[in-house]
């Protein structure tokens, strides 16, 4: 009879644990889905890092019933960690130099100031151990543990510890750390269980929250390139000057959404146009900066100036000292006589000039130095003057570089020698059939290739 006693006895006892596993799994469970819909709700607020890193930590000591935590977040470059957020009298990993327990008056601010200020490298103490491993640390009675900071003050003292890693596609993203309990109770297993639960999905938080942020500095960064292009387009001739014995005709394709190329047409006086190409070293907001700074000297000193060389020595002049060491202009600049025909024009290191004449293709590649590299000593000796008198049938070919260096699928360039043929196959075609032709034929010879750089074609013909 007695040991029946024993088994009913021993079986209610079970079945009590079993309830109050059972209760705390579900405890457990209605924890972290509270959590989970704490931080979602953020989402739709469209918090940024730092205040989705606050709502986790404020969720995770509220939920594993801890009187601190901190979230430490890795800069992967460095190799140390630093405390992002704060919740409670976290005490600092190392003791600070200042340390006075009078300070602790104000501990709120101090301490969070302390914990903030302060590098972890990875592997140094026991959160930096959590960092290099990527394994949880649950501290049950720290005295004895030397990897933990000593402290005299109640409120600083540790009794209990967990740190766990912030762990996504298993990247390292940082560490989360409990400090002491509510209760005054060790952490246990369960606790850490939960704690690493809460890790996890505070690590997708994290993941989430940075893609947002990128994403939306993106946007931000697309929506200034688009006015800066649209300005950059605004740069350009808008229409192609009319002449009764002149066609002309260009292209620009910006290798990203806007560039360094340039062309222009510019009224001298009523009977010399000028004509310009240009190319600054380097694509991008920087380069498309450059060359406004360009325009602008160049239409300034072209009215009324008959001289290229002149127009040219006195725009590098003029934007030489807002220039960095490490950029430059190359320019092919040319003023023709819409009357003879008479084309005279300048190569300040820019790409040589194709003439069709006849039914032939001449390069045209007079001396000359890119602008903006010397102060104008050098760039004047070696800048020369080149004339031609174009007749009816011949055409004028200016490029930049992106279309001569041009790459296929193989890394093979287009090249001088294509385009020449090129323009060749373009005998008796007018200044826009030239300019559609050639560019196609870049286009085909590139194929699936990325563009890698600006593409500017410029086409007069006669």
């Amino acid at each position: 009879m007695g040991y029946f006693v024993y088994l009913s006895w021993r079986q209610r006892k079970r079945a009590q644990l079993l309830q109050a596993s059972r209760h705390h799994l579900i405890e457990e469970r209605q924890r972290v889905l509270a959590f989970l819909e704490e931080v979602g709700e953020a989402f739709n607020e469209k918090l940024n890092v730092e205040e989705i890193l606050k709502l986790i930590i404020q969720c995770s000591v509220r939920t594993a019933e801890a009187k601190s935590g901190a979230i430490f977040l890795l800069d992967a470059a460095a190799q140390a960690l630093e405390a992002v957020v704060i919740e409670g009298p976290f005490p600092p990993p190392h003791p600070p130099a200042d340390f006075m327990e009078s300070k602790i008056a104000s501990r709120a601010v101090f301490l969070e100031q302390a914990v903030k200020s302060q590098k972890i490298m990875v592997g140094e103490g026991i959160i930096g151990e959590v960092a290099k491993s990527g394994t949880s640390v649950l501290i049950r009675h720290p005295s004895e543990d030397t990897r933990l900071p000593k402290y005299e003050d109640e409120i600083l003292r540790i009794k209990t510890f967990i740190a766990v890693p912030l762990i996504f596609r298993n990247q390292i993203l940082g560490v989360m750390a409990m400090a002491n309990t509510k209760d005054e109770k060790a952490f246990d297993e369960a606790d850490l269980s939960l704690v690493t639960s809460l890790a996890n999905q505070g690590a997708f938080a994290i993941f989430n929250a940075n893609l947002h942020q990128m994403l939306a500095e993106k946007e931000r960064v697309d929506r200034d390139l688009e006015i800066a292009r649209e300005i950059q387009q605004l740069l350009l001739p808008p229409t192609f000057p009319k002449f009764e014995s002149l066609q002309v005709s260009a292209v620009n394709i910006s290798a990203l959404k806007v560039g360094g190329d340039y062309y222009d047409f510019i009224p001298v006086n009523d009977d010399h146009w000028g004509m310009a190409i240009a190319d600054v070293s380097g694509k991008g907001v920087s380069g498309a900066l450059i060359m406004a700074m360009c325009r602008s000297a160049l239409r300034t000193k072209a009215v009324g100036n008959l001289s290229p060389s002149t127009v040219l020595k006195q725009v590098n002049r003029v934007i030489r000292p807002d220039m960095r060491e490490d950029m430059f202009i190359s320019m092919v600049y040319g003023v023709i006589n819409i009357r003879t025909m008479e084309f005279t024009f300048c190569r300040a290191g820019h790409e040589p000039l194709v003439l069709q004449k006849g039914g032939r293709e001449e390069v045209l590649n007079p001396k000359g130095m890119a602008l903006g590299i010397d102060n104008g000593d050098l760039f004047d000796t070696l800048l020369q003057e080149q004339k031609v008198i174009l007749q009816k049938g011949d055409a004028m070919v200016f490029y930049t570089d992106g279309i001569t260096e041009a790459l296929d699928e193989s890394g093979q360039e287009f090249g001088r020698t294509e385009l020449i043929e090129a323009v060749h196959a373009c005998v008796g075609q007018s200044a826009e059939e030239m300019t559609k032709n050639i560019e196609q034929r870049v286009r085909r010879f590139v194929g699936h290739h990325p563009q890698s750089d600006d593409i500017t074609l410029m086409v007069v013909r006669v």
